[in-house]
């Protein structure tokens, strides 16, 4: 059951054959009037060029399109950043999941995926390179890199081998250290002894995560927790961390939760999507029936959507009623997925998270950037999540008004990776 609910870097070899997500050479494209969330704000009847990987220009009919740029209508249509999964892992085998898995998220707008934590083999070996490339048919990704846990720790448990882990606050400068020398974006920290799961682990003490928000900060890197309840949640949020990398399971919450969270500046990747699935309520069997959907996603993936659930006597209305007061406290909450842990799948699961926002009590257009311009800041990526001339052109094109109606995101029409437009499955 740990395996299921916890963490996606699941000991299991798989077949299957690499997503047909290719890519077209990279050219100019101008979209005319198009509806444009710009990451934050709404703006009607606009033009958007595209052109040498970047955003040329956006504004009325009147700005200057590059000659032979490709035309798309926008009438009727929403462009979007490129979609920004804050919270996803990589299955250790076999060598070719990370790439595969990057495709799949692609071919759902997921233009970037932050990496929550690695096995030491995972990062070392093949995800760094894969950000280093940062090539067109895959999703971009920020990462961790290997967590920081306590010896025997989660998720020491799952696999992986080589984990250096840490039992005390003045390890924490020389671990943190090492984790940047190996190119981590920021540091991961666990605290939390899955005791809830069956099994308890040993876990850090709060001055030893104290002590690692202290080291990231110095070299310039945010802290980012996985927490197991509320305790553990506010231990982290006071010892320092910049974010927690999930809501909790439960039946209520304290009142005061929100305004703790705001009064420590912190922002929350909720992860509704494995939470509901750990209470039971999975996405995958929905997935499964949906015919439009399961065409992008890879015969790889499909057995944790099929992931049968046991009974469980967890709940889940601690987290929809944590997240209405973050919304009140204006905490900054940012859309992620724990993808592929049982129940969901690369990119989907992140399409299918806007819609649990919403649901829990978030606008739209406050889901849309969830995905987009809240985490980009949150994860200081000043290039991408926004559409302004001069950045990324990782962008999406969808039928409809997702800042109306938030499953419009599913109505894809054109997806763009630093310019280059990407084709997806028939």
């Amino acid at each position: 059951m740990l395996v299921r609910f916890l963490c996606a870097c699941l000991l299991v070899v798989f077949a299957g054959s690499l997503l047909p997500a290719q890519s077209t050479d990279d050219n100019s494209y101008v979209i005319r009037n198009v509806r444009v969330f710009d990451g934050e704000i709404v703006a009607e009847r606009q033009t958007v060029v595209i052109s040498e990987g970047k955003v040329l220009a956006v504004g009325d009919s009147t700005i200057a399109v590059p000659k032979g740029a490709r035309e798309l209508a926008g009438e009727g249509r929403t462009l979007l950043p490129g979609l920004i999964d804050a919270h996803v892992h990589f299955p250790i085998f076999p060598i070719t999941a990370a790439s595969e898995a990057l495709q799949q998220s692609l071919a759902f707008g997921v233009t970037t995926s932050i990496v929550m934590g690695s096995a030491p083999s995972q990062f070392v070996a093949r995800i760094k390179g894969l950000e280093d490339a940062d090539a067109p048919d895959v999703s971009a990704i920020v990462s961790a890199g290997t967590y920081a846990t306590a010896p025997g720790g989660h998720p020491t448990q799952m696999g992986g081998g080589g984990f250096a882990t840490l039992s005390s606050p003045n390890e924490a400068d020389a671990f943190v250290a090492a984790r940047v020398g190996e190119g981590s974006d920021f540091i991961k920290i666990i605290y939390d002894d899955v005791e809830r799961f069956g099994r308890k682990l040993p876990t850090l003490d709060e001055a030893t995560i104290a002590a690692l928000a202290t080291a990231a900060h110095a070299r310039g890197r945010i802290a980012v927790a996985h927490i197991g309840d509320e305790r553990t949640a506010r231990g982290a949020i006071a010892a320092g961390v910049d974010g927690l990398a999930h809501l909790f399971e439960g039946t209520t919450v304290s009142s005061d939760f929100g305004q703790f969270a705001a009064a420590h500046g912190v922002f929350v990747i909720p992860t509704l999507s494995v939470l509901y699935a750990a209470c039971g309520m999975p996405d995958g069997p929905g997935f499964l029936k949906e015919a439009d959907t399961m065409k992008q996603v890879n015969p790889r993936f499909r057995s944790f959507l099929e992931m049968p659930m046991t009974s469980s006597t967890l709940r889940c209305d601690a987290a929809p009623l944590a997240i209405r007061q973050l919304v009140a406290a204006r905490v900054p909450l940012l859309a992620g997925t724990d993808a592929p842990a049982s129940g969901t799948t690369y990119g989907a699961s992140l399409q299918k998270e806007l819609e649990h926002l919403v649901n829990a009590g978030l606008t739209p257009i406050a889901a849309l950037a969830a995905a987009t311009s809240a985490t980009a800041k949150a994860f200081r990526m000043t290039d991408r999540g926004r559409i302004r001339t001069g950045m990324r052109a990782d962008l999406l094109l969808v039928d409809g008004d997702p800042t109306t109606q938030i499953r419009d995101t599913r109505n894809i029409v054109a997806i763009w990776k630093r310019g280059v437009r990407v084709q997806r499955a028939p």
